[in-house]
């Protein structure tokens, strides 16, 4: 059974409880069964547990893999229909409250890597803390295990979304100059519809070239993501189907995906994670025609936006293309100057993955 996996997390008092109920709510609106997983962190430090030993994150993490276990035997048995897990905060959280090492040596003890942490989710949607554009809204009256200040809220929002970037499906839900909060409730449902694909969400994205581009011009805080992607034989002409295999330090999380395209842009896009030996079957229907695409994705957040660069490799050794996620494709997109010159090719097909996957 492959139940979707979808993280709601964010900074001290963002509205993530408001969130989780609203999405919750949505989700049998939509004919799904919510199986909300409860923040582990929270609960052991209610119960007694010292958040400051360092076991605590190892502890965390056995807590969130059994709660897991748990509701995936009890969605088996009861013949729950369309289940939908829903984690208030993921197993990467933790890496925001420790140093790498104390964090990486949580994961190793409960057979975890970093990727896999990070990456095994259908979707993210994080929430920008209220200390960040909504100061006066900000309290620690709300949650008995909260304990910080502004100040150190917007430090831990930060850490924690760093902690996520580099997830392939990372929604960042921030408090918007003018906006209520029930407006950033909305776009949150949005993001989970997106996610859900209920109705099929149009994904979006501008993109542009960087003809003159180096990698010392990347922000501090950009993720690595080595990819290679491989395109097969479909039997339906108005998909685009690949498999990818992405990961970091020679760890993989393996990727099924079709894509149907409607205009230069927009597409209908499901991904699956698949184990590596689906994986290693579906290459049998390889599209000899292509060669794989090997690339470099750089993964950043900066002026509101959600940032992709692709730094390829092999046959297009020095190609590299920026993809930003839009709302529409009439809006404009900041590119940040330090990245040196970027020449929007959305409309221009050469520059389009299947495309690149022929012999340069």
């Amino acid at each position: 059974m492959n139940i979707p996996k979808i993280v709601v997390t964010g900074g001290p008092c963002a509205g993530k409880t408001t969130a989780l109920a609203a999405i919750s709510a949505r989700c049998q609106e939509l004919g799904f069964t919510p199986i909300i997983l409860p923040e582990a962190a929270t609960n052991l430090i209610v119960s007694g547990l010292d958040p400051t030993r360092p076991e605590f994150q190892e502890f965390v993490l056995r807590d969130i893999l059994h709660n897991e276990r748990v509701r995936t035997d009890a969605v088996r048995l009861g013949n729950i229909a369309k289940p939908v897990f829903i984690y208030d905060r993921g197993a990467t959280d933790g890496a925001a409250y420790v140093d790498e090492d104390t964090f990486h040596g949580a994961l190793s003890k409960v057979g975890l890597n970093p990727v896999e942490a990070r990456d095994i989710y259908d979707g993210v949607i994080f929430l920008d803390t209220a200390a960040i554009g909504a100061l006066e809204h900000y309290t620690r009256a709300n949650n008995e295990a909260r304990r910080e200040s502004p100040e150190q809220a917007v430090a831990i929002n930060n850490r924690t979304h760093q902690a996520w970037v580099g997830t392939p499906h990372l929604i960042t839900v921030p408090n918007r100059p003018g906006e209520t909060f029930e407006a950033k409730i909305h776009e949150c449902l949005e993001g989970l519809a997106r996610i859900l694909g209920v109705p099929a969400p149009l994904e979006k994205e501008k993109k542009f070239l960087l003809p003159d581009f180096s990698l010392g011009y990347l922000p501090d805080g950009a993720v690595p993501i080595d990819i290679i992607q491989t395109y097969l034989v479909s039997s339906n002409p108005k998909h685009v189907e690949r498999v990818r295999a992405r990961g970091q330090h020679d760890r993989y999380l393996y990727f099924h995906t079709v894509k149907e395209f409607y205009a230069p842009g927009e597409a209908v896009e499901r991904d699956r994670l698949v184990t590596e030996r689906v994986f290693s079957d579906l290459l049998v229907r390889r599209d000899h025609s292509l060669l794989s695409i090997n690339k470099t994705r750089y993964c950043f957040a900066a002026h509101g936006h959600y940032y992709e660069l692709d730094v390829f490799h092999g046959h297009r050794e020095g190609l590299v293309l920026l993809e930003v996620e839009v709302e529409d494709m009439d809006s404009e997109v900041f590119i940040p100057p330090e990245l040196g010159t970027a020449v929007e090719v959305t409309q221009d097909q050469q520059y389009g993955n299947k495309h690149l996957a022929q012999a340069a």
